[in-house]
């Protein structure tokens, strides 16, 4: 699972009283010679730059009118943002495997992500030559993943480790994610033979749980690495949901709508799956009997040696009720 981080607006307000009583204050800061307004980080104005995103938005377009709206919201209601990334920017590009809902592909980036804000110039300086992972859809509909108008609800849903969207010479689509040398989890597991110590899968679980990941949980976990209504079945108006089963929540298997308790619930089948060294329901079919079982309340079995707080957690994050989960909050 790619966790997709969107810090909006709201969030960052959060962020900053939480700075004001542990680290710094406002007057700190400074406010922006440009603007006035106070600003959030040393050096970056988030109201200068939303402004700066705007001006540039008749100069790019993925000639895909959803792609467009998805992009700019994570612009102008985003720290960190998507970009529209035209595809000669990549060199050395090379195939590297398939999934279920895509085909991933390894490239360099030579400008790289945004870096540091350069307040003399007043833009953002370049990370440079990177490795990334392209990930081709196989269905256009994939991209729309979580509508506009649901993402703008959430103060933050899952998407770290994701620079943007690129449209490859096949005229496919294509989502720009940070490479991990490691593999997927699987792989890793597999690379292991399934035994990893306590404090190598705390280790882990931090970083999926922030921004500091050392593996990606992606290619078995969600093809697409985004959670989202992808696509409609236009003859029974059924929304159909894509993901790997063993991960989906039981609400949005019922057919309610992605919420940031869904991520935790998946959250817990990895915390499950680094304790068994094993993959989710590997010893069954993963099809509609093994949905409505889940939908029921049938959870995976947790290792008898497993850490009392471990598996409490675990059993906190599958709580049938989205309510009840843990919080990534602070």
């Amino acid at each position: 699972m790619i966790l997709i981080i969107i810090f909006t607006k709201k969030s960052l307000n959060k962020n900053l009283s939480y700075q004001q009583g542990n680290k710094f204050t406002p007057k700190e800061l400074k406010d922006c010679p440009e603007c006035g307004k106070p600003r959030i980080s040393f050096g970056w104005c988030l109201k200068c730059e939303t402004n700066t995103m705007k001006e540039n938005f008749p100069y790019w377009t993925s000639r895909n009118k959803e792609i467009d709206e998805l992009i700019r919201y994570t612009q102008l209601n985003a720290c960190d943002y998507l970009e529209w990334i035209p595809f000669e920017k990549f060199e050395m590009v090379k195939y590297v495997g398939k999934g279920g809902f895509s085909s991933v592909y390894s490239a360099l980036w030579m400008e790289g992500p945004r870096w540091i804000w350069d307040d003399g110039a007043q833009e953002w300086t370049r990370y440079g030559p990177m490795n990334v992972a392209l990930k081709r859809l196989k269905t256009f509909q994939v991209l729309t993943l979580i509508s506009i108008s649901q993402m703008s609800t959430f103060c933050f849903i899952g998407l770290a480790g994701t620079f943007g969207i690129t449209k490859g010479p096949t005229s496919s689509y294509m989502i720009v994610m940070k490479y991990y040398e490691n593999g997927n989890l699987y792989q890793y597991l597999d690379h292991c033979n399934g035994i990893i110590s306590w404090r190598d899968v705390i280790v882990m679980l931090w970083g999926i749980a922030g921004d500091e990941k050392v593996l990606s949980t992606d290619a078995r976990i969600s093809d697409v690495g985004l959670h989202g209504p992808c696509d409609y079945d236009t003859n029974n108006g059924l929304i159909q949901r894509y993901g790997v089963l063993p991960y989906v929540a039981p609400e949005v298997l019922c057919g309610e709508n992605y919420s940031t308790a869904y991520a935790i619930y998946s959250f817990g089948i990895v915390m499950n799956t680094l304790a068994t060294g094993k993959r989710p329901w590997y010893n069954r079919a993963h099809d509609i009997n093994l949905a409505k079982d889940i939908c029921n309340g049938k959870r995976l079995e947790i290792p008898d040696d497993t850490p009392n707080f471990y598996a409490e957690l675990i059993q906190q994050c599958w709580d049938n009720d989205p309510d009840k989960r843990p919080t990534a909050s602070y």
